[in-house]
């Protein structure tokens, strides 16, 4: 059984002069122990998404089911107690900013009602968890983006929770602070266990540490799978936009026959195009190329412009898929 499964979850705001349709039908299965990517462009409906998935908005139709339970047939307090279960985190880190560092990682535990004995020895475990024992005394003012952030994962986790909500976690963070709260939440999912959502609009941030990816266009669920295959193998215009766009094929080649290559494992290291360029007697502009690491396996991309001889286009994509590549069209909506 899924952790969390969405059952043709819809979720529509009323304005005074129009409706919204923020959420139609999204059906996707999350299971225990999952990295999972949720993304999306800016107004896709992501963040809507993950607020529905811990109720704090409530849908206006379909379920939302975790462990086994409807949310919406909890109780008030049945739900207060399942939201323990559910930590969130966010993209301003939203500290209290009169409370130092112990203070702020005691705040649900104080509202859960536990002792200030275990209360205490708890903060210091959290506090080694995200590396902030060297810290536990300073206000947040007092700390980087990071070290902010590291202190709302140490909050997230004191309810010891099955799951945790990232919203937009990292994108208030420079590059290499990125990394390194990517790799402490790899670090919590590995050696405790948890369950994270990461909703983003980085492709980086779910080919750097999530196992599976759902992605999200105009409330609708495009595309999901696992990271590995949604990358090397979009079936889908909105999936095919967010991998393009980072692969920077430019809409100056629009009208122009365009070819994505993937390679993987050792065939990234492989000269084929040079092997192609002289096996066929054909020119072949290469637009775009890079290498990446994809759930710890090598993948390659290049986009590649076909000259305008349709016979030696056809020749080209013999050849590639003979070499056993993939090779898809650039549809040139998709930038």
């Amino acid at each position: 059984m899924p952790l969390i499964e969405l059952k043709h979850l819809t979720k529509t705001f009323k304005g005074k002069t129009q409706t919204v349709d923020a959420l139609r039908d999204i059906n996707l299965q999350i299971e225990q122990g999952d990295i999972y990517g949720i993304i999306g462009m800016s107004g896709a409906g992501k963040s809507t998404l993950v607020r529905c998935i811990n109720f704090l908005e409530r849908p206006t139709s379909g379920s939302v089911v975790i462990d086994g339970k409807d949310l919406a047939a909890l109780s008030p307090k049945e739900l207060r107690q399942l939201r323990q279960q559910v930590a969130m985190i966010f993209q301003h880190f939203n500290l209290l900013q009169q409370r130092d560092v112990r203070g702020n990682i005691a705040f649900a535990m104080e509202i859960a009602g536990m002792k200030r004995a275990d209360i205490d020895k708890r903060i210091d475990e959290l506090l080694e968890i995200v590396g902030l024992t060297d810290r536990q005394h300073n206000y947040p003012s007092q700390l980087s983006g990071g070290q902010q952030q590291r202190v709302a994962i140490a909050r997230a986790l004191s309810t010891n929770p099955k799951i945790i909500l990232c919203d937009e976690a990292t994108s208030a963070l420079d590059p290499t602070t990125t990394t390194s709260i990517l790799n402490l939440l790899r670090e919590i999912n590995r050696k405790l266990g948890i369950t994270i959502v990461i909703i983003t609009h980085e492709m980086s941030v779910v080919e750097s540490i999530c196992t599976h990816v759902a992605i999200i266009d105009d409330g609708r669920l495009a595309e999901s799978g696992t990271v590995e295959s949604v990358f090397s193998q979009p079936k889908t215009k909105a999936a095919r936009k967010l991998i393009f766009r980072k692969s920077g094929a430019d809409s100056g080649l629009l009208g122009e026959r365009l070819i994505r290559i993937v390679f993987e494992g050792n065939a990234s290291s492989e000269p084929i195009i040079a092997d192609l360029v002289m096996e066929c007697r054909v020119s072949v502009n290469i637009m775009y190329a890079d290498t990446r690491d994809v759930g710890g396996k090598a993948f390659g991309q290049m986009v590649l412009q076909l000259p305008e001889d349709k016979l030696q286009q056809e020749k080209i994509i013999y050849y590639l898929q003979s070499r056993k590549l993939r090779v898809e069209e650039v549809d040139e909506n998709a930038h």
